[in-house]
């Protein structure tokens, strides 16, 4: 057997959690057996390279990734990528609102920084409508990176949350850090800056309290294998297939919960993915089928970082 050695400078994820299903875990005490939270994304797409900044090395849609940009990064104006970020904010993350509140379900918007701050009305009309606001750093191509100090880690997010806040008016208490990214900080960052919960690790099928230094933080897990951006852009899935899988597990979680008890779905969906015209469809039939369900409760993120939930 290889061992692998992972190099000096490497930040390796191992957070103080078990990394199976333990029978001795604690009971999840949920009153259905099915809990779902759906949360909509409205991230902007920061065309120029800021200092200062870090990208992805690849994001969904073929945008940002220093693998595939000239050196000093991506050129400006790529408008057919940019632009399909840009139909989200204007147009898609109200398609997907819309058909949310026909069916009279709870959600929360994850805003960032120039978003609220780079497109008209967006805080305002999101505010208004969502249950719950999340703040999603500073823009989609600005992620929190290893090589960040501390202090510039720390500051990231407070702008993060100041600027959202600011812009909505309400208090900010989740945290959904653009393309996940997180060091081994960044959770006692934002138990330390207010932040109760947070969607970026996919830990369980429940939530999960943290300990140590981010004790009092909540993991709220949202799965890849249920994201839009991951599916349909990074995997490349076909849109019925898409559909499919989301009902599949659907089926599962509900099947598992006569097993190890009440399971847990987030669903993390965008503006410019699931809100187009030719994907909306499978949103509101997954939601609709959900909606009609005795086995599934809808609720807010935040609701999951209090006792008892």
């Amino acid at each position: 057997m290889t061992i692998d050695i992972n190099p000096p400078d490497a930040t390796v994820f191992a957070p103080t959690l078990p990394h199976a299903y333990d029978t001795h875990r604690e009971h999840w005490d949920s009153p259905a057996r099915l809990t779902v939270s759906l949360l909509l994304h409205a991230p902007y797409y920061l065309d120029a390279r800021e200092p200062g900044h870090y990208r992805a090395v690849q994001m969904p849609g073929g945008v940002g990734g220093a693998s595939q940009d000239p050196p000093g990064g991506p050129p400006h104006g790529q408008v057919a990528k940019v632009s399909q970020y840009e139909f989200g904010l204007t147009n898609g993350i109200f398609r997907l609102q819309r058909i949310a509140d026909r069916l009279g379900l709870p959600y929360a918007v994850a805003l960032d920084a120039y978003g609220v701050r780079t497109v008209p009305g967006l805080a305002r009309r999101m505010a208004a409508g969502a249950g719950e606001v999340v703040a999603r750093g500073e823009a989609a191509t600005s992620i929190i990176d290893s090589r960040m100090s501390a202090d510039e880690e720390r500051d990231y997010v407070r702008r993060s949350l100041a600027a959202v806040r600011d812009a909505t008016g309400v208090a900010i208490t989740g945290w959904f850090g653009p393309e996940r990214g997180c060091t081994d900080r960044t959770t006692g960052i934002l138990r330390d800056e207010g932040v109760r919960w947070f969607g970026d690790w996919t830990v369980d099928e429940r939530p999960v309290a943290l300990d140590g230094a981010a004790a009092g933080l909540t993991a709220v897990p949202f799965a890849l294998d249920t994201e839009d951006a991951f599916q349909l852009y990074t995997r490349g899935t076909r849109f019925g297939d898409y559909e499919q899988i989301l009902v599949d597990r659907i089926d599962q979680l509900i099947a598992d919960a006569d097993v190890v008890g009440p399971r847990f779905l987030g669903l993390s969906w965008a503006g410019w993915v699931l809100g187009q015209a030719c994907y909306a469809d499978v949103a509101e039939r997954v939601l609709t089928r959900l909606a009609a369900d005795p086995d599934v409760r809808f609720v807010l993120p935040s609701e999951l970082a209090a006792p008892g939930a």
